[in-house]
């Protein structure tokens, strides 16, 4: 009786230091640094006076952390364009949703990694670890997207019964999603990440992406859709897609907003090396234009003032409270739940095998954990800190047209942001392709998303110029709203908003688009397929390391997994480590 009562209450002590640890931990989260209304207007016009001289035309965008666009000020004055509001918030929401408290990313880093050759411009080398990047956060997202300061869930209904992603409370923009061309940097505020800046109008002349709806085009309930492009009207004014070397006067408007916001200069992207590769932060600042010379002498030309005026439908304000995630810990790693720990809600057996159980969830959650825990990160600063990363588990509904569930979304530390969906991403594009035999094999293939990558490329076998397409490429752009003839090249946004929640019009199985890099692994039960695991967070190799650890007890055999299989004479990969990836 006496051990007894003694484990009781060890086992008391234990819960309520828990609860003393989580009540700390969400304190903690709510005295987190935040850009605050004055903080807002102080970027707006840094930047703004920096416009008045080399980029009049220019849409200035300020985001926080979590998405939020904080205010859009148009230099030229009126309002801002759908589509400049579209491209300004990309460039401010990849810079902040790229960056964390341990490595500062601009746009023009994201530009710089998800182009067909790595390093850029080099030939006959595979394409940049995060190829297809840019079609993530899409504005189409039932997970995590950009979006306005009013809190309003938006209604994507979901297939199941699970609740909705707090990433998607509030007004979506349309045509939204990550930014490769320069104009966007990242936010600090007393060293902690605290949002982005985006700018678009003068920068390096682009094609701009048209918006060519699928009719019928009814209107929007405005709880939706906070801009909407009418047909004629660029949806994005500038193509993500292509790298822009050199200086840029978007990024020169942004940088200046930047002052007394800035990152330390210790991780900063070009401290950054992936594969060897110094990564990109900004180009050369260019040199304000010399006033005209007087003839007559006189007294100086006064100082630029500050131009323009807020668009109506963006006023500047405060970043808005967090969203109070629990905390938890999981493989001895401390985060928040993002999105609740549940069983598959759906309960008819698949093939005779059970379905996964919200116990299980959280031990795959926990193994994936603990390899984070462990794991050298590849893109935080200093060398040597732990990566962070998104953990995501998703059911298989086992039927056409029905996404695949969110179990659960785990945050390990301050994981960046885009990782959120990528995540979500990466386990239903895993779950998507294995279902389906598309490459003809005669029977469903344990499909990762780095075979799925692998065959999604310009030149299959990636790295080989010249070489045909892969047979899943332009895959990406089809199931994400934007269609393109390349990745690099021109896209129009096709979109149907007349069957909602098809919101990108091609598949309810696919509602945050699918991805093409390395980091989401199928989860099998005796040989049956019921979920898949995404990981997000670091560099592609430690991703799926991550994710393969979540697999232990849910391995798939090892006939049927993608790298036993050959596609036109050249065998599929499965997963890749890092070397020596242990800290």
């Amino acid at each position: 009786m006496a051990n007894a009562a003694a484990i009781c209450y060890r086992g008391a002590m234990k819960r309520r230091a828990l609860l003393i640890f989580a009540a700390l931990s969400l304190i903690a989260a709510s005295a987190r640094a935040q850009l605050t209304a004055a903080d807002v207007t102080a970027i707006i016009n840094q930047a703004v006076l920096r416009a008045v001289v080399n980029s009049p035309n220019s849409v200035i965008a300020v985001v926080d952390r979590e998405g939020y666009v904080l205010g859009v000020w148009v230099v030229r004055g009126g309002p801002a364009t759908p589509g400049e509001i579209a491209t300004a918030v990309s460039k401010a929401g990849t810079a902040a949703f790229l960056s964390s408290n341990q490595n500062a990313f601009s746009s023009r880093t994201a530009g710089y990694i998800i182009q067909q050759h790595f390093p850029v411009g080099v030939k006959n080398t595979a394409p940049g670890p995060l190829v297809g990047v840019g079609l993530s956060n899409l504005f189409v997202s039932d997970v995590n997207h950009f979006k306005k300061v009013d809190l309003i869930p938006c209604p994507f209904p979901p297939p199941t019964p699970a609740p909705p992603s707090p990433g998607t409370f509030g007004s979506t923009i349309a045509f939204t999603s990550l930014d490769g061309s320069p104009g966007g940097v990242p936010l600090y505020k007393n060293g902690q990440l605290v949002g982005g800046i985006g700018v678009v109008g003068d920068g390096t002349p682009q094609p701009p992406i048209p918006f060519l709806p699928v009719p019928p085009f009814p209107p929007f309930a405005p709880c939706i859709f906070a801009s909407l492009p009418t047909p004629g009207v660029n949806a994005r004014e500038e193509n993500p897609f292509v790298y822009i070397a050199g200086s840029d006067p978007d990024e020169d408007v942004a940088l200046a907003g930047q002052q007394g916001f800035a990152p330390a200069s210790s991780i900063t992207a070009d401290n950054v090396f992936v594969g060897g590769i110094r990564l990109p932060y900004a180009g050369a600042i260019t040199a304000p234009k010399p006033p005209k010379k007087k003839k007559k002498k006189g007294p100086p030309p006064p100082p630029p003032m500050v131009t323009g005026n807020p668009d109506p439908g963006f006023p500047i304000v405060s970043s808005p409270p967090p969203f109070p995630y629990p905390i938890a810990t999981f493989g001895g790693v401390d985060g928040e739940i993002r999105q609740p720990i549940i069983s598959d809600p759906l309960t008819a057996p698949i093939n005779g095998q059970p379905r996964l159980t919200a116990a299980e969830v959280a031990s795959i959650i926990d193994f994936a954990a603990q390899r984070v825990k462990i794991t050298r990160a590849a893109i935080r600063l200093p060398i040597g800190s732990q990566m962070q990363a998104f953990i995501t588990v998703v059911n298989n509904p086992d039927a056409d047209n029905v996404a695949p569930t969110v179990l659960g979304a785990f945050r390990t530390g301050e994981a960046t942001l885009f990782s959120w969906d990528v995540a979500v991403q990466k386990g239903r594009t895993a779950v998507f392709y294995t279902r389906h035999d598309f490459l003809g094999f005669g029977l469903n293939v344990a499909m990762s998303t780095r075979a799925v990558g692998f065959l999604a490329q310009k030149n299959y076998p990636p790295g080989i110029d010249g070489n045909s397409s892969g047979p899943f490429f332009t895959e990406q752009d089809k199931l994400s709203g934007f269609s393109g003839v390349e990745p690099d090249l021109t896209f129009t946004a096709t979109f149907d908003p007349s069957s909602p929640p098809l919101r990108t019009g091609i598949r309810a199985d696919l509602p945050n688009g699918i991805t093409i890099f390395p980091g989401g692994i199928p989860l099998y039960r005796n040989g049956v397929l019921v979920g898949a695991i995404g990981i997000s967070g670091d560099g592609v190799d430690q991703d799926d390391i991550v994710a393969a650890s979540g697999t232990h007890d849910f391995l798939a055999p090892d006939p049927i997994r993608a790298d036993q299989f050959s596609f036109r004479s050249t065998r599929l990969p499965y997963v890749k480590f890092p070397r020596d990836p242990t800290l």
